[in-house]
């Protein structure tokens, strides 16, 4: 009886046109105290704990339109009306404490004796929690994405629209086009991995081994977090793809890419899964690699990932989570395989 009643609670809501009181889509009820939709929910409960300090305005001018269209173009200014809307975020904290809460309630109920006694034994011999060190570490990642790759590929991809769109749709399906969008995307995501300070540790050539080997992997993975399907020049690309690498890869790439990016649906944790595997490390490389430090360094970021999951979702959505990016990452890998001996066919 509770949940039909709940289920006409949110019918209701859709039925009265409600709005998002931040970008104007549809609602689907209240979320941190305001009415909004569920991309304004996800985004608040991203990016307030970090305040409007961790941000800057991409225009410089503080006061960005935000709505349907453009509510992607300026996350501080979104933040900024999130806050100025009413929308707290405090209850982020109590609405993680009760999910927490509930989900080791259940957790407790559902695993067998054994495991909840070595899970008990496991917390008492060291907490798993972010120290602030932890935190701002995360922060820093999280800015210095947004300031390499996130925002200046927002731009180009805009650019890039304004320019396609005022030629003839045949002139669009061309691999130039390709070409320049991906060494934009590689470019901009080697100044965001060269900033970190443990590669700048690293020897030139050490440096350079790692981003050679895993950058194209790294740039398949990022491209979760930027591309925005809803402007017409990246269908024309998928076009273009479907060409040169058939259809059913295509097709099976970007059903894995939406698939990865709703279940995750975490811009953080896409971020410091980059920077993990970054630090693979490859036994064709013929020099001179110091792989016990830069296993240390992928270690230490491997926890960072895990203890952010364990914080932010708890201990049983954070196994899933972690888990199936693992799967993401290995269907990727087969993926991209099947690519290159495309690629090789069409060299022959």
């Amino acid at each position: 009886m509770n949940n039909l009643s709940a289920a006409n609670k949110k019918s209701s809501v859709h039925q009265q046109g409600y709005i998002c009181t931040v970008c104007d889509a549809p609602a689907t009820g209240f979320n941190f105290s305001v009415r909004t939709c569920m991309c304004c929910k996800a985004f608040f409960r991203r990016n307030a704990l970090y305040g409007l300090e961790s941000l800057q305005c991409r225009y410089a001018t503080d006061n960005c339109i935000i709505n349907m269209k453009t509510r992607r173009d300026c996350s501080y200014c979104r933040l900024k009306k999130c806050f100025q809307a009413g929308m707290k975020k405090e209850s982020i904290l109590s609405e993680e404490f009760k999910r927490l809460k509930r989900a080791r309630i259940h957790e407790n109920r559902t695993m067998p004796s054994y495991v909840v006694q070595l899970n008990d034994s496991l917390d008492h011999r060291q907490e798993l929690r972010l120290e602030t060190h932890d935190w701002n570490n995360i922060k820093r990642i999280h800015n210095k994405y947004e300031e390499y790759c996130y925002l200046p590929l927002l731009s180009f991809e805009k650019n890039e629209y304004a320019s396609l769109c005022q030629q003839p749709i045949k002139s669009r399906i061309k691999i130039q086009h390709y070409i320049r969008y991906y060494q934009k995307y590689e470019t901009s995501l080697i100044n965001f991995l060269k900033s970190l300070p443990e590669i700048k540790q690293l020897s030139d050539d050490q440096q350079n081994a790692l981003i050679k080997h895993n950058v194209t992997f790294l740039v398949r993975i990022s491209m979760i977090e930027t591309v925005d399907n809803q402007l017409p020049i990246w269908p024309a690309i998928n076009l273009l793809l479907q060409i040169l690498f058939g259809q059913s890869l295509i097709e099976e790439a970007d059903t894995l890419f939406h698939t990865w990016k709703e279940y995750v649906n975490d811009s953080t944790c896409i971020r410091l899964l980059l920077v993990v595997l970054l630090f693979s490390t490859c036994n064709k490389y013929t020099g001179l690699l110091d792989t016990l430090h830069i296993y240390k360094i992928q270690e230490k970021y491997t926890n960072l990932l895990w203890l952010y999951l364990l914080d932010h979702y708890g201990e049983l959505v954070a196994f899933n989570k972690f888990s199936t990016m693992i799967y993401y990452c290995l269907r990727l890998v087969t993926l991209s395989h099947m690519a290159e001996l495309k690629k090789q066919d069409m060299q022959l």
